[in-house]
């Protein structure tokens, strides 16, 4: 029987050092990256104001925490902007998420902003855009938040996880 979608994402909040996810949208973005190098989810994927967005993946949230996978804390930034913490419980961990452990630690070490361009660069790529294509559709949707060493940062992270970011 195959090993259901709520239960390879609790699997991925457990492998997090501490078991701890700071917000959705990392969450979001790492799932999104990790489907693409093999990870056995198959959620759908949007692009939405802060790149790639699963309505599935928002979902399952709720489903962790309720089934009592997860924990999610909902916390304010200093400038009154609400985000989430998920911490996984115990029984959350899934033996085989460990196979993706070199890929996990290297998202869950990348900055936010990296991760963000990464992940909505990549969602480009993968919808047949080459890279011009995606990196000037990059540009365009996160404008200020793209310059050469934030993009260079985001083209690393990808290479380092064998996708295309050139």
């Amino acid at each position: 029987m195959p090993i259901e979608n709520f239960r390879w994402l609790a699997g991925l909040v457990a492998a997090h050092p501490d078991g701890r996810v700071v917000g959705r949208t990392r969450l979001q973005k790492e799932l999104k990256l990790l489907q693409r190098v093999g990870f056995p989810t198959d959620y759908s994927y949007t692009i939405h104001f802060y790149g790639p967005y699963s309505e599935g993946v928002q979902a399952d949230i709720g489903l962790l925490d309720a089934f009592g996978f997860v924990d999610e804390t909902p916390k304010t930034t200093e400038d009154g902007k609400p985000y989430y913490v998920l911490h996984a419980k115990a029984g959350s961990s899934l033996a085989e998420v460990e196979n993706f452990r070199p890929q996990i630690d290297l998202l869950a070490s990348a900055s936010p902003l990296s991760l963000e361009l990464a992940a909505t660069y990549d969602a480009f790529r993968e919808a047949g855009a080459d890279h011009a294509e995606a990196l000037s559709r990059l540009r365009g949707k996160k404008a200020s938040k793209c310059n050469a060493l934030s993009e260079r940062q985001a083209f690393e992270l990808l290479q380092s996880l064998g996708l295309p970011h050139a």
